[in-house]
């Protein structure tokens, strides 16, 4: 994992580009450019930590934090 690219981590655990974006709550483009580092600063750090927690996370707790990304409501 460690030196690994963030875009292959987190396809390799399962995180697509558009899950990805429904649970940042941004565009499956800007999600796309930010996963290949085309920031100036590079990747968001916000994009890293939910990268880890999907890593770290049961299929249960996805499967909440999904259903949650998609009503897109605060709770």
């Amino acid at each position: 994992m460690d030196g690994e690219p963030w875009q292959q981590r987190a396809k390799r655990a399962g995180l697509t580009q558009k899950k990805l974006a429904a649970l940042l709550g941004l565009s499956e483009t800007k999600v796309s450019k930010q996963l290949r580092e085309r920031w100036t600063t590079g990747m968001p750090k916000y994009v890293k930590f939910a990268i880890l927690m999907w890593e770290k996370s049961s299929q249960e707790t996805k499967n909440q934090m999904l259903e949650w990304a998609e009503r897109g409501e605060d709770e």
